[in-house]
């Protein structure tokens, strides 16, 4: 179940990589930093073009971004030229195949990028992240809140963007927790659909699944201003240490 490959592409990256507030992003790495000491090493798992890689290195983090897209990385490495930032580098990998041991101070996974896969290689993905840490070391994780999810679930969206028709069909499947949703992408010079599947969880799952491989001092927020979660919450921010 692999969809991956084709769904980062070049419209994704137009359309809605690119379109990320500069001051979400400002938010978002604001929160990171609060729990890493000046000069941490730290992977961006997911890192896509870098906006947050980028943004940690510029705090003097040293930083490494890692995505599975050669066209997201490429994009990445040409904006962390433009800034002269020495402390940060990003590369192309799987993050069902990282082998990092004892490296990073923290590991980041922003945005929703965690939970392609089916829980088996979700749990290994996680493993890989544990490994990847120094003692003390911390996970992020940032990703949507399931029932959140579910109790305002939409269906259908339908969205137009310069000139492009976005429609979106969604699907619950109650037995593994992977929402599915066929995107239709419709313009004058385009005409794509992609599916995606995502393994979406709640915050007793997370918990539990950071516990079972071995995190600590696990702790879970509802947002980037450090507020504490609730079933109103639309985003699970957990933490734990290793």
């Amino acid at each position: 179940m692999d969809w991956t490959r084709q769904y980062f592409d070049e419209v994704y990256l137009k359309y809605f990589l690119e379109k990320q507030s500069e001051e979400l992003t400002e938010k978002q790495v604001d929160f990171i930093a609060r729990f890493f000491g000046n000069k941490s090493r730290l992977l961006d798992a997911g890192c896509g073009i870098g906006r947050h890689s980028i943004k940690l290195g510029e705090k003097g983090f040293e930083v490494l971004g890692v995505d599975s897209s050669p066209l997201y990385i490429e994009i990445a490495r040409k904006k962390v030229q433009e800034r002269n930032l020495n402390n940060v580098k990003c590369e192309v990998a799987d993050l069902r195949d990282l082998h990092f041991k004892n490296t990073f101070n923290g590991v980041i996974s922003m945005w929703s990028s965690f939970g392609y896969f089916d829980d088996k290689i979700n749990e290994k993905i996680l493993h890989s992240f544990f490994t990847a840490l120094v003692s003390k070391g911390k996970l992020i994780i940032d990703v949507e809140n399931r029932d959140y999810i579910l109790k305002y679930f939409i269906r259908e969206t339908f969205r137009e963007k310069e000139g492009i028709f976005i429609m979106e069909r969604r699907r619950f499947h109650p037995l593994t927790s992977i929402v599915t949703t066929h995107r239709y992408i419709v313009g004058k010079d385009i005409r794509k659909d992609y599916i995606r599947h995502i393994r979406i969880y709640s915050a007793t799952e997370l918990i539990n699944l950071f516990e079972r491989v071995g995190f600590i001092n696990v702790k879970v927020f509802g947002d980037y201003d450090s507020s504490k979660f609730s079933e109103h919450s639309k985003r699970i921010i957990i933490i734990g240490e290793r």
